[in-house]
């Protein structure tokens, strides 16, 4: 990490910032999930930086980004992602995502195909009609389990790092310090004005994303895990996205919750790293 380099872009009518691994070699951006910041990504661009030139952002209202001011939308963030592409003059790289990210990368290359050689996705939000965007005992709560989730994350904020160390080990009890620590510095550099927005629904469209595949051009992955563990995608989204999206590669972790790469981490690289090979090799 210490070559790693960090800058800002001024995109959409904001700053962005960035961590970038550099190199000449096919470019890789990926996109945190809500509440997280690009430094989540290390453990993955650690095993990466070797033969990509990975690109991690801040989205709006994350790790040392603007703020979002209240807007939140996907359309917003795609807009910020699309930007930053252009400002770094980047050569159609590969992009995907966690869960936000994934929802980000979905609509930046719903708008802007011209611009990327692929996208992938974990567990994106995407849901049927009605269906409760988490499953397992999340989605008991309905929809006060996002405002469960600011709740912790919110604490997580505000309290000394070594109390909140423990929570985050509770919450992530495989993973190792290279995950568990930007985790945390994540939760204090996210901004407030992020966490009042995620209780409001528009934040992440799950329904509106469903229907905003069938424009996906790119070659595209998505990874998923199983609901009754408190993933979002199901094996019945699975299939319509399959639908939705000519030739998806769809990769399904037995056992895996929403944080999919945090869960099973050895079978998600190797997805990864299968997929942006057959991307860059041909």
């Amino acid at each position: 990490m210490s070559n790693w380099k960090d800058g800002f872009v001024d995109t959409n009518g904001i700053k962005i910032h960035y961590y970038r691994t550099g190199g000449d070699k096919p470019q890789v951006i990926l996109n945190h999930g809500a509440m997280d910041d690009g430094l989540c990504w290390t453990r993955v661009a650690k095993q990466l930086e070797a033969d990509y030139d990975v690109i991690m952002f801040d989205a709006r209202g994350h790790g040392m980004s603007d703020s979002g001011e209240g807007d939140y939308t996907s359309a917003s963030r795609a807009a910020d992602l699309i930007g930053a592409i252009e400002a770094l003059e980047l050569d159609k790289p590969v992009i995907g995502g966690h869960s936000m990210g994934a929802d980000t990368s979905i609509y930046a290359a719903a708008l802007r195909p011209d611009l990327i050689n692929g996208m992938y996705m974990e567990d994106p939000p995407v849901t049927f009609p009605g269906e409760p965007i988490f499953g397992g005992p999340l989605a008991e709560k309905g929809d006060d389990a996002a405002k469960m989730m600011v709740r912790i994350m919110g604490t997580v904020k505000v309290l000394p790092k070594f109390l909140s160390r423990i929570i985050a080990k509770k919450m992530m009890p495989v993973s190792p310090d290279d995950e568990i620590t930007p985790w945390l510095n994540s939760k204090k550099r996210m901004s407030w004005d992020f966490l009042k927005a995620m209780t409001q629904p528009h934040v992440m469209e799950s329904e509106a994303t469903l229907n905003i595949l069938e424009k996906i051009e790119a070659r595209a992955m998505l990874i998923y895990g199983d609901r009754d563990t408190g993933a979002i995608v199901s094996h019945a989204i699975s299939e319509e996205m399959s639908k939705r999206i000519d030739g998806l590669r769809v990769v399904h972790l037995a056992g895996a919750n929403h944080d999919i790469r945090r869960a099973k981490f050895e079978g998600y690289m190797t997805a990864l790293k299968s997929f942006l090979s057959d991307i860059r090799d041909n």
